[in-house]
């Protein structure tokens, strides 16, 4: 995937890398995670305590990301989580962003537990003394966990603001039982169907792995958050039905090439996965004039 319609810099990857680091006395003041601790954070053997982190958390190779961008997807992260909040007092950036990540591994054992969460016990588990600011974190997790994890929050109660924890867009696959145990991969298979539906919805294998060592994701090297990439999906999201990977027809050598897969058609739509797409890049999705046509068409014939 060459660069193309958009210069904004957003790597999609550079939230939990650049906040889900370890905090706390003698912890080390590299911005980047230690690896393995999202691991360690989803499979937690009990509740998370407020401000804690993870004991021991298991080491893993990290992939290294790539200097350049990938046309629309590129260099940002959350930026200034209070940016454009009223008042005149805040807490530190540092620790602001503490309280984000707090919840955000809260939020991953709910997940994995399948459990419902509300405003209070967000509050009292991982925002005491933040209580005020509860808008700004809870909103910034919330971003975190359905850009890089692909769960979405869905309230279930306006009245105590109760949520029940869900893979986004309609697909059903967590995927929590593959590559690294116990963090969900829906977002990897979202970020996977984005590329192929931005690439004409058949992409080679070499654009489709310049794209992803982009995204800080190499064949055959261990990323921090989902284990081996090619393992992943080539061979469990191929299984899954999300994928289909298939050698070029005639081609010699052999060449390979990624399509979505039945399930993936029958889970979603392209409208979905678009409006993705445009929000990782902060764009409209009529900004990507073909591929809402292409969606909208879809939409229509669903109906």
């Amino acid at each position: 995937m060459e660069p193309t319609e958009n210069n904004q810099s957003f790597n999609l990857w550079d939230i939990p890398q650049a906040q889900m680091e370890e905090r706390g006395p003698g912890s080390a003041q590299d911005p980047i995670a230690e690896a393995g601790e999202v691991e360690a954070i989803a499979t937690a053997p009990g509740d998370v305590p407020a401000g804690g982190t993870p004991s021991s958390p298991q080491s893993a190779q990290r992939a290294p990301s790539p200097p350049t961008a990938m046309g629309s997807i590129s260099g940002a992260s959350f930026g200034d989580p209070l940016a454009g909040v009223p008042g005149t007092e805040f807490p530190s950036q540092d620790g602001l962003n503490g309280k984000i990540i707090d919840l955000v591994r809260f939020l991953l054992v709910k997940f994995r537990r399948m459990e419902l969460t509300n405003k209070e016990e967000m509050i009292v588990k991982t925002m005491r003394d933040y209580e005020e600011h509860y808008s700004v974190i809870f909103s910034k997790a919330a971003e975190c966990m359905k850009l890089i994890f692909g769960v979405d929050m869905l309230e279930v109660d306006p009245f105590v603001h109760s949520y029940f924890l869900h893979p986004a867009l309609g697909i059903t696959y967590d995927g929590m039982l593959h590559g690294v145990i116990g963090v969900p991969k829906t977002g990897l298979v979202i970020i996977v169907l984005c590329v192929i539906f931005i690439e004409n919805n058949c992409v080679s294998e070499e654009a489709f792995w310049y794209a992803m060592n982009i995204l800080g994701m190499q064949a055959g090297m261990d990323h921090f958050i989902f284990g081996d990439p090619k393992s992943l999906i080539t061979e469990n999201f191929v299984e899954e039905g999300y994928v289909e990977y298939r050698q070029v027809p005639n081609s010699s050598p052999p060449r390979f090439e990624f399509l979505w897969g039945p399930r993936a058609y029958a889970e979603t739509t392209k409208m979905k996965i678009l409006e993705f797409y445009a929000s990782i890049v902060r764009q409209d999705p009529r900004s990507y004039p073909e591929k809402y046509a292409e969606a909208l068409r879809e939409e229509q014939e669903r109906a």
